[in-house]
């Protein structure tokens, strides 16, 4: 009965007392998290596999009934290409006359996104068949053969620091394209655990975001020889 009394009752019961509610600013949660700016990051998908060269855009390699210096003018391009690990469909590539009893020396010039890049060959050595057809010997040609420089493609370098690091937000301090010059650039590193020597590229660094710290990272851009870009965990001091 006071309990149906109590419910029934038009007397309005007394309010609960009073409690400081807590400011808004104390209210909401504190991050500690830092923001990071991603306005001076690249954004672009993470590769599935390493970004393997494609060089199916060259034009067909010479049938070896070629003109000798229509052959080595083809290598130089495939060598500036692969070192670039992208094919310009603008790209050309020339060799002087060649006469292989008597030439040591031979530069060949390859045009690459507008930048000239000598390939050299040197130790040039004939061996002759003694077989001719009146003009030409036949034999075999054996050289040593070099660039001089090598084309960096930023956006190549940009997706292998993204497979690398499985991170979408990487960016390389470059323009474009760089064109490299092989001088006091090739070193081999003290302790490290790569085969070979590798590429040190002066003035040029990638950044990216480490996708578990939300931490940017930078690091100096570095290549082997071949031109691939080489992750930073895989060298060991030096």
């Amino acid at each position: 009965m006071l309990l149906l009394t109590a419910a029934c009752s038009s007397t309005p019961a007394a309010p609960p007392p009073a409690t400081p509610s807590p400011s808004t600013s104390s209210a909401a949660p504190t991050s500690t998290t830092p923001t990071v700016d991603l306005s001076s990051l690249r954004h672009g998908t993470i590769p599935a596999k390493y970004p393997e060269p494609d060089l199916s855009g060259l034009p067909p390699k010479p049938a070896d009934s070629a003109p000798l210096r229509e052959r080595i003018a083809w290598e130089a391009l495939e060598k500036v290409t692969r070192f670039a690990n992208r094919v310009d469909p603008g790209a050309r590539s020339s060799c002087p006359a060649l006469n292989p009893g008597r030439t040591t020396t031979l530069t060949c010039t390859v045009t690459y996104l507008g930048e000239k890049y000598d390939y050299v060959l040197r130790d040039i050595k004939f061996q002759g068949t003694g077989i001719s057809d009146g003009r030409n010997e036949q034999g075999t040609l054996s050289y040593k053969a070099d660039l001089t420089a090598g084309p960096i493609i930023r956006d190549h370098v940009e997706s292998v620091l993204r497979h690398q690091n499985s991170t979408e937000y990487d960016a390389c301090d470059m323009p474009e394209h760089v064109r490299l010059a092989f001088d006091s650039t090739r070193r081999r590193p003290s302790g490290s655990s790569i085969v070979g020597q590798w590429i040190h590229v002066p003035g040029i660094s990638c950044r990216y975001l480490d996708p578990t710290t939300r931490a940017v990272s930078t690091l100096p851009l570095e290549l082997y020889e071949s031109g691939a870009p080489i992750h930073p965990s895989s060298r060991i001091g030096g």
